[in-house]
């Protein structure tokens, strides 16, 4: 087991290596000195200029910032999250006063406050003027540097979505802290806010276990519908290190649940008991939803359209397919889909000439060596067959002379 953690650092670390990693020296008014910051970008960064991208900062030492960008590129490039800007601080010789507090009240220490400032005045300004930046930001870091990052939870106008805690160790009055924040008030925030932390009683001392406890209990407490709280204890791991490189891949599952594609849980949860409306409603939120939070003007994914396709098809007498096709056809005007499901509409009505119309629109929209183009044609065929059975039954409910014959039946 500890080889396989062993084995994961390393492959996220080399995947960290490989991408554009920046080295830029800051001369910090609020330090009174130079710091320097790595910072990565995304590799395609330069071929979409209208695309927008979160911040994350990472505080500690420079395995978090490997694994950190590690976790970004793998899950951007499995399309479960928005590629990342990474910007990493150089704490090596400065950690312990970075993020010190007063023990006697759990204020920030000079120096710590100098610190904060230097992320909130200098290094936030810095990256959203550099870079082009999406509102959505993280912070991330381990140890006494997690406890550091929950002082930002006070700010009246939250200055991070997402509060990444790697095996914090909390200071004894941090719960008191917390508690003074109010953080009920984020409900009445319009954004989404996400705390995330890891633990493992085995390697950190029993007091600092109960804080963790303590905290985690406290923030679950509340029941705002935007503020996500997820206090992980990984109890197996076999130690401190894999609690920590377990600890992003969780946290980017929370932080990032509404990017990824529909899964199992939220359509089960969620979406299988909607009616056919209220899901191709639910689906265009998510996608607003994405747009918002994360800054992503991201596509409806066809996978997701697949995903409610059987509700709206099965309920209602497919009433809705006919919303369903002109959607699909709004995000996907080049494919075949939405003109599929408009005919589909129509053939369920019975309304065969339209049927046939647009699945011809749809199989001239298909390249020819589709695999499937052979079987969609058999659509056409099947309302071609349907009118032509449709028509004789017309043709004898008007036919002339039979009207004739009731006249004189009736006579």
């Amino acid at each position: 087991m500890k080889r396989l953690h062993l084995l994961l650092v390393l492959l996220i670390s080399s995947v960290a290596f490989s991408q554009k990693i920046v080295t830029k020296s800051y001369n910090s008014k609020e330090l009174g000195a130079q710091r320097n910051l790595k910072i990565y970008i995304p590799k395609k960064y330069d071929e979409n200029e209208k695309l927008k991208y979160p911040i994350a900062i990472v505080l500690g030492d420079q395995y978090l910032f490997d694994l950190y960008v590690g976790n970004a590129k793998l899950f951007a490039d499995t399309d479960k999250a928005p590629q990342q800007i990474v910007i990493g601080i150089d704490m090596e010789k400065t950690y312990s006063k970075d993020v010190s507090i007063i023990p006697s009240n759990d204020a920030l220490t000079s120096v710590g406050k100098k610190f904060y400032n230097f992320i909130k005045k200098e290094i936030i300004p810095y990256a959203e003027a550099t870079y082009r930046t999406s509102p959505f930001m993280a912070i991330a870091g381990e140890g006494k540097a997690a406890n550091f990052i929950t002082h930002f939870l006070k700010e009246e106008k939250p200055i991070f979505n997402s509060y990444v805690l790697a095996s914090p160790q909390f200071s004894d009055l941090a719960l008191n802290t917390i508690e003074s924040y109010s953080l009920s008030r984020l409900g009445n925030i319009d954004n989404t806010f996400f705390i995330y932390a890891s633990n493992n009683k085995e390697f950190i001392p029993k007091e600092q276990n109960d804080k963790f406890k303590q905290i985690g209990t406290y923030l679950s407490s509340f029941e705002t519908k935007n503020l996500h709280i997820k206090f992980d204890e990984f109890n197996t791991a076999p130690n401190l290190l894999s609690v920590i490189s377990e600890t992003l891949p969780r946290a980017f599952t929370k932080m990032f649940a509404l990017y990824a594609k529909i899964t199992k849980y939220e359509f089960e949860a969620n979406v299988k008991d909607l009616e056919p409306l209220e899901a191709i409603k639910y689906l265009e939120q998510k996608y607003l939803d994405i747009e918002y939070l994360y800054g992503n003007n991201l596509n409806v994914r066809l996978d997701d359209i697949f995903t409610i396709e059987g509700i709206v098809i099965d309920k209602q007498n497919g009433d809705y397919l006919r919303v369903l096709g002109d959607f699909v056809m709004i995000k996907y005007p080049e494919l075949h889909l939405g003109d599929y499901y408009v005919g589909k509409y129509y053939e369920i009505g019975k309304d065969y000439e339209k049927a046939d119309f647009y699945y011809k629109a749809a199989y001239g929209k298909m390249d020819p060596s589709d695999p499937y183009a052979n079987a969609f044609y058999e659509n056409i065929k099947r309302v071609n067959d349907l009118m032509k059975k449709q028509k004789p039954a017309e043709e004898e409910n008007l036919d002339p002379e039979e009207d004739n014959n009731n006249e004189d039946d009736d006579n």
